[in-house]
């Protein structure tokens, strides 16, 4: 029998709740109902016959009551300086993303997207995401989240549920659990939990719904996955984003091993599903897409994100694309991202 891939912890005594500036915090069982009202806005109903939503492969019972499930990943002590998933363009980590243009601060982000796996090695990763970001004075705190596929975090090659976080700035920064923060709620679904169902090329596509919300009663950081209450970031860890976050991106994020190479021995792993997007006849069928792209304002409203207020980004245009679709009929606000990879850095 293959050793469980978590292990069942109580509640009140999870990791995270170790951490010296949460000693008095008190648990979050639920969103409060603002976060709740938005959460309750079903897009999934819109999805088209070729289109279904992904499933987790969790256990169907999850822990005992009154406790929950903490990943246990097969390389405990994966780097958290290995890499910072906000210094893309630099050698060996690209981009592909869209972004928030204006100068306003931003209470949560959401989106629907397609879940792919992407063919990497054992020094590579390949993600798509969600993040958020605030800084001050040099110190930025940041939330990302969405699917990851990492060999070297998770012992396999699986497209997983990933987040990544900072209490301070990128070098304390973690993923998932490695680090105490996340305050994990449900009984079920974890970070790290893989996908059953991947995209097919041209085939049957698989779409996951991801979304973080600042709650107007707590501070904390809801983390949702369709509607499944993961957990949260306490705020306290965050206090740069108290007032919300002051960038919002989405988008394709992949890391390659770069230690004692040379730039024209670095080899980029494929993002997305390895196509790179096309201007001419889209077909989402063919592409790694994300979908429904909405924000939440600053008094707490969810709204789709402004066409005239994007911008796209990708730092290695030679390996990676990102192409802006606007509203794409029941799909709404979306964008195609990704690209094959290669030697990017040349």
């Amino acid at each position: 029998t293959q050793e469980p891939e978590f292990e069942c912890v109580d509640i009140y005594k999870q990791p995270s709740l170790q951490h010296p500036r949460l000693i008095n915090h008190h648990i979050q069982m639920r969103p409060s109902d603002e976060v709740l009202a938005m959460l309750s806005m079903d897009s999934s109903k819109n999805l088209s016959n070729d289109k279904a939503v992904a499933e987790f492969d969790m256990p169907e019972e999850g822990c005992p009551e009154g406790q929950v499930p903490i990943h246990k990943p097969r390389n405990s002590n994966y780097s958290k300086k290995r890499f910072h998933l906000n210094g893309y363009g630099t050698i060996g980590q690209h981009a592909a993303l869209i972004h928030k243009t204006e100068g306003n601060s931003w209470r949560g982000a959401s989106a629907w997207i397609s879940v792919y796996q992407p063919k990497v090695t054992k020094d590579q990763l390949s993600m798509a995401l969600i993040w958020i970001n605030s800084e001050y004075d040099g110190i930025r705190n940041t939330i990302q989240l969405g699917w990851g596929v990492i060999p070297q975090l998770y012992g396999d090659y699986r497209t997983r549920l990933t987040t990544y976080w900072s209490p301070d700035n990128d070098d304390e920064g973690c993923y998932n659990m490695l680090c105490s923060g996340f305050v994990q709620i449900d009984s079920t679904l974890f970070l790290g939990t893989p996908f059953t169902n991947i995209s097919e090329v041209g085939g049957k596509q698989y779409n996951a719904f991801f979304s973080v919300n600042q709650d107007p009663k707590t501070g904390n950081w809801i983390l949702t996955s369709g509607r499944i209450y993961i957990g949260y970031w306490p705020g306290e860890l965050l206090p740069f984003m108290d007032d919300g976050a002051e960038e919002v991106r989405y988008g394709g994020f992949t890391n390659a091993e770069s230690e004692n190479l040379q730039p024209f021995d670095i080899v980029s792993p494929p993002m997305g599903n390895g196509n790179k997007p096309q201007e001419e006849e889209v077909d989402l069928k063919y592409n790694c897409y994300m979908h429904h792209v909405q924000y939440v304002t600053q008094d707490y409203k969810n709204v789709e994100i402004d066409s005239n207020k994007v911008a796209e980004d990708a730092d290695a245009g030679k390996c990676y694309d990102v192409i802006y679709l606007d509203n794409f009929g029941s799909m709404r606000q979306t964008f195609i991202f990704g690209g094959p990879g290669g030697f990017c850095d040349v």
